[in-house]
């Protein structure tokens, strides 16, 4: 007999057979979560013909669905190219066609070529999506137990298959993945996707095929300077604006500095404000101000040398979360315990946006700091809220 070891975060074919079971099988991998699923079961009100409230009793009742006509293939493909993901990359501009490619409802039911598929369109809606899909073998290693008398390792060939979603309106082109790891031979080491080489191709390949013309908007003066200025310089604001990590070169050196945990990176004098205010501290004393310094004083050059670490050290990424708090009229019940109080403090406060950027701005550099792309996170919906937030920000309505 044999025991599969922990899989891969990507959807895996194992061979499965073309039809509904196919379906069945990539509804139940990584790409969906239990809650989409869950969600999508009570938008199309899907007959529940599985006993089991669990990911795979819900992706049996939409396979299910599909199968008698209840939920239409494209209402399905809506939802999973329209699901928040980590990683984006967009482009500001305009095309004039879209062209109709591979029909994008067999990847519901077969794992298809490599190649791209679309486009898939919602009902009074100018926005189009199309799906570029990847081939990728990953090694499945398991314990094979012989005669009960010992163990050898064997490793069973699978196929990875991994989309780019491309996501096309009147006014900017967005791509929307998610990474993941694969053994690429016969071993238990892993190795992550190298995704910044395809997003470049893809691009490219768009371009051509909607005859489209797209740019990279400006995100380090957007988000460095901009915005930066705008949400953290003003005292008793609503808005709170959180450092958590930069990256950056100048003259040789490399600084590399982020939050220690995902609290409050000033809480412990640790992270971008915690070397800021050390920093701050030793200006002060140099120039023979008076200890302990003026708060006002020693707030300002702080905020002048986090900034300069910020926008003028050759910063390659940045990664920032911006919160805003809840209206007066939702603020705390006085007759709260004060441990009922803290979670609704937590409750407060809204976030807007969290991503870590990078910026791209030597396309010569190798890795991920070639492409201009962000990693979003779940607490701002992931790629699509990063996206609307700067799209807003932009003035692309």
């Amino acid at each position: 007999m044999s025991k599969p070891l922990q899989n891969t975060d990507a959807f895996v074919d194992l061979g499965y057979p073309e039809g509904y079971f196919f379906c069945e099988k990539f509804l139940s991998s990584p790409e969906f979560t239990s809650d989409l699923l869950k969600e999508i079961n009570k938008k199309f009100k899907v007959e529940k013909r599985s006993p089991k409230k669990d990911k795979e009793g819900y992706a049996h009742n939409l396979a299910q669905a599909i199968r008698f006509n209840e939920l239409s293939e494209n209402d399905l493909l809506l939802e999973y190219v329209k699901k928040p993901r980590v990683w984006l990359s967009f482009k500001l501009g305009s095309y004039l066609n879209h062209p109709v490619l591979n029909n994008p409802e067999n990847l519901l039911k077969q794992f298809g070529g490599v190649g791209w598929y679309g486009p898939i369109k919602e009902l009074n809606s100018s926005k189009v999506w199309y799906i570029k899909t990847h081939k990728f073998d990953h090694h499945i290693p398991q314990e094979a137990y012989i005669d009960h008398d010992g163990k050898t390792k064997s490793f069973y060939l699978a196929s990875i298959r991994w989309p780019i979603i491309a996501e096309v309106d009147e006014k900017y082109l967005a791509l929307h993945w998610d990474g993941f790891s694969r053994s690429e031979s016969q071993s238990s080491t892993r190795s992550q996707l190298p995704f910044w080489l395809y997003i470049s191709k893809t691009f490219n390949e768009l371009q051509g095929l909607l005859v489209g013309k797209w740019e990279h908007p400006e995100l380090h003066t957007l988000l460095l300077h901009e915005l930066l200025d705008k949400y953290s310089t003003e005292d008793g604001s609503q808005y709170h604006w959180s450092h958590k990590r930069v990256r950056a070169k100048s003259s040789g050196i490399d600084l590399n500095v982020h939050s220690s945990s995902d609290e409050e990176i000033d809480i412990d004098d640790q992270g971008l404000k915690g070397l800021s205010h050390t920093l701050a501290e030793v200006v002060l004393d140099s120039l023979d101000y008076q200890f302990p310094h003026d708060p006002q004083i020693l707030q300002k050059v702080e905020t002048d040398i986090l900034h300069t670490l910020i926008r003028e050290w050759g910063t390659k990424s940045y990664e920032f979360k911006l919160t805003e708090e809840l209206q007066e009229s939702n603020k705390v019940n006085s007759d709260f315990s004060e441990s009922n109080v803290d979670i609704l403090k937590k409750n407060q406060t809204k976030t807007l946006f969290r991503a870590h950027c990078y910026f791209g701005l030597n396309p010569s550099l190798k890795g991920q700091d070639s492409l201009q792309h962000l990693k979003c996170y779940k607490e701002c919906d992931g790629s699509v809220g990063v996206l609307k937030f700067l799209l807003d920000k932009l003035g692309i309505n």
